[in-house]
């Protein structure tokens, strides 16, 4: 069990914020309260959990530990401008957003990120995921690193400009890439070649060389050979997609241009 149970309060009803509630919960902490717009997801929440939920904020329950905030980034000066939660550690769960968007709801606050892709109903294994986290003050940090060692040992220290960066890699090492898995299921739907379950054990083995060498020494394929009559087979191919062409030629061209830099710098 937990060394302190800790109260609190979840701000929002997706995705995160129903994966965290298992966590907390699993590991000893107590939700007071549920906060959203949805009342029908806030509703499923409470009754799981067995506490309440609210739609209206200035119906907050102000006898927690933690207020942690799993709202859209656009969403995150909103809701902080009406919210007064002084001495409270409120906390947001954006990879984007500064610190400084909660400026005004408290004297401590802080940024907890878990950087991970979440989707309903999918296990989420923790001790796999790194917690970015970031507090406005050193007492803020404090309690912040406390409260995250009941939930892993994955915890970074990370400013926002960092974060910010780190989350635009997120983007191309996992949004990117799946909407290129998503290009090439549509591409073998369309030409009625039902096996994209084909390409996950090379999806796989992609993932797994790029633990123990860089990624660029891990590429392989066409453009990485400058085989240009593959690269043409590939584009007449593609002539019915039009966009996928734009993603292949240019993602190509990207390869042989890091490719050729990296051998300057090398020669250099």
């Amino acid at each position: 069990m937990v060394k302190e149970s800790k109260k609190i309060v979840i701000i929002g009803s997706g995705n995160l914020a129903t994966h965290f509630a298992n966590l907390f919960v699993k590991k000893g902490h107590e939700i007071l309260q549920f906060v959203g717009r949805n009342p029908e997801t806030l509703t499923t929440l409470s009754t799981k959990y067995f506490t309440t939920n609210t739609t209206d904020l200035s119906k907050i329950n102000k006898n927690a530990d933690i207020y942690i905030l799993c709202v859209s980034d656009k969403e995150i000066k909103n809701v902080a401008s009406k919210l007064k939660l002084p001495s409270k550690l409120v906390l947001h769960t954006s990879g984007t957003a500064n610190i400084n968007s909660l400026n005004g709801v408290s004297t401590k606050l802080g940024v907890l990120y878990p950087l991970q892709t979440f989707t309903a109903n999918d296990k989420v294994k923790w001790s796999k995921v790194p917690f970015l986290i970031e507090g406005n003050t050193k007492i803020a940090e404090t309690e912040m690193r406390n409260f995250c060692t009941s939930l892993t040992k994955n915890i970074n220290i990370v400013s926002s400009a960092e974060r910010e960066k780190i989350h635009l890699a997120a983007v191309l090492v996992s949004n990117f890439n799946n909407h290129l898995f998503s290009l090439a299921d549509d591409f073998l739907q369309k030409e009625k070649i039902n096996h994209f379950k084909l390409l996950i054990p090379l999806i796989q083995q992609t993932t797994k060389k790029i633990k123990k060498i860089n990624p660029a020494q891990a590429q392989t394929g066409p453009a990485q050979r400058e085989d240009q009559e593959t690269i043409k087979k590939h584009l007449g191919l593609l002539k019915n997609y039009p966009e996928t062409i734009k993603v292949y030629e240019a993602l190509s061209d990207s390869i042989l241009k890091l490719k050729h830099a990296k051998l300057q710098r090398k020669a250099n």
